[in-house]
């Protein structure tokens, strides 16, 4: 369903959320996990560069019309920015087009802001952080309000053998990375520590899901020259990006996920691999150590310390009833602390504090 702008809609207050980015990224993912479950509580509106199923994709003009007139609910609308660029449109409308405006910010981040971000975020209304370490950087900060998933889109759906059949491979479990091939990812991390590993392991292989943009398109030629070199070009796969509607079913084709991050903000893929049912082993950044329990759901590491990331796949990779127990107690936890209801109650706290003001 469509919503139609119309002079009258004006009056009622808007939350304007903004995704400004010219590809789907973990940010916009959220975005469209909980604008329609913000909509059932709010008069939400999306600006967005990539369209939205559902959803009227906004020009500028069109947003300006719908803020430049004080709401009769409330005394101004709100502005949900996630991103330097939406802070500074959005201090364009309030100061310089005047609209009645309060501009609330997430903050993800879990390494000091550089001196730009930090002036837009001062000027912000409300901050929310998304991890109790993000919160530290940023002040004041109006509440921690982590993400969380949808569990009825990620959820486990017929057996893993038969996901695994639609992705043509020729192995019989696949350990899965999610997100764009680069250093940051640890990329790198995952496929050497596959190609000492898959050897011993000859029902396993290894599956990289995310777009190689043409930055880093010499780092993946790279890993693939050292694939073939160990004779597994066949067992370590490069699957590249795929559509948003897709990724829950290449989740449930996995046996187990990995996230060995150099740096994350917040970092979705264990989440959406756990309420898949499938355990993790990630590096200690972003908010990974409050998604996984040691031993229970998965595994954690210290980021540099790939030795010790071998050693917890070797151990997992050898143990797939262990795994498969993990999976139940994974969906279970992300079910009860990360869904995106949970997220989406949070949210909506601030807003209705920003309103009260």
């Amino acid at each position: 369903m469509f919503f139609v702008l119309s002079e009258q809609s004006t009056y009622r207050a808007v939350v304007l959320i903004t995704d400004l980015h010219r590809r789907i990224t973990g940010v916009s993912a959220t975005i469209r996990n909980l604008i329609p479950l913000q909509s059932e509580q709010q008069n939400v509106k999306l600006w967005a560069r990539l369209p939205f199923a559902g959803w009227l994709q906004l020009n500028g003009l069109q947003v300006f019309k719908l803020l430049r007139r004080r709401p009769t609910d409330h005394r101004f609308h709100i502005w949900h920015a996630r991103r330097n660029n939406e802070m500074l449109w959005a201090l364009f409308f309030k100061v310089i087009l005047r609209c009645p405006l309060k501009i609330v910010f997430t903050s993800a981040a879990i390494r000091r802001h550089s001196m730009w971000p930090r002036w837009l975020i001062s000027k912000m209304d409300a901050v929310i952080a998304t991890s109790p370490a993000a919160a530290n950087l940023v002040e004041p900060v109006a509440a921690v309000v982590g993400h969380g998933v949808d569990v009825q889109r990620f959820a486990p759906k017929g057996s893993r053998t038969a996901a695994l059949a639609k992705m043509e491979v020729v192995f019989e479990k696949a350990i899965g990375q999610f997100g764009r091939v680069r250093p940051e990812k640890g990329s790198d991390i995952f496929v050497e520590a596959m190609i000492e590993l898959l050897p011993d392991h000859p029902e396993f292989g290894a599956v990289l899901v995310g777009k190689v943009t043409s930055q880093f398109e010499k780092f993946s030629e790279q890993l693939q020259e050292k694939v073939h070199a160990a004779g597994l070009q066949d067992r370590i796969v490069w699957y590249g990006e795929v559509p948003f509607s897709v990724v829950p079913a290449v989740y449930n084709a996995m046996s187990l996920v990995v996230a060995p991050s150099r740096y994350e903000g917040f970092g979705l893929t264990p989440i959406e691999a756990m309420a898949s049912g499938a355990p993790v082993v990630a590096s200690d950044t972003g908010a990974y150590r409050q998604m996984i329990d040691q031993g229970v759901t998965g595994a954690i590491f210290p980021v540099g310390n790939d030795k010790l990331f071998r050693g917890h796949l070797r151990e997992l990779m050898g143990n797939a009833d262990r795994l498969s127990e993990m999976g139940a107690i994974c969906q279970a936890k992300v079910q009860r602390e990360f869904s995106v209801e949970k997220e989406a109650a949070g949210i909506n706290e601030v807003y209705e504090a920003v309103w009260s003001t």
